[in-house]
């Protein structure tokens, strides 16, 4: 399972050869947090989170849930975060699955065009 500050890099390297600062200020975060989140000082808040996950084009719970397993310091809410981050992945694998199915025709039909 990815750590929060994995799905931070690949937010700032979808961004392209721009300055970390300027990377920063494209995700609204600010230059200090992002060296922070990625040296491992800090985890990601909540907003940190969302917006690395929109930017990414993902469910922001998987990034919120990664934050919340490597901030928590009892094993017994890291491991309830862990089976969240599960139950998500399993929730994601079964919507592609029904959109699969709705957009395969049925019975060898052709699919409707131009709908």
């Amino acid at each position: 399972m990815k750590k929060s500050f994995e799905y931070l890099q690949d937010a700032l390297d979808k961004l392209g050869d721009l300055s970390d600062r300027k990377k920063a200020e494209m995700l609204k975060i600010s230059p200090q947090a992002v060296s922070d989140y990625k040296s491992g000082n800090r985890v990601m808040d909540d907003y940190a989170c969302i917006v690395v996950a929109e930017s990414l084009g993902i469910d922001p719970l998987e990034v919120i849930a990664a934050a919340n397993m490597e901030r928590e310091k009892s094993q017994a809410k890291r491991d309830f975060w862990q089976d969240f981050r599960k139950k998500i992945g399993q929730l994601a694998v079964a919507g592609l699955v029904v959109m699969t199915m709705l957009a395969s025709p049925v019975n060898g039909e052709k699919a409707p065009q131009g709908v």
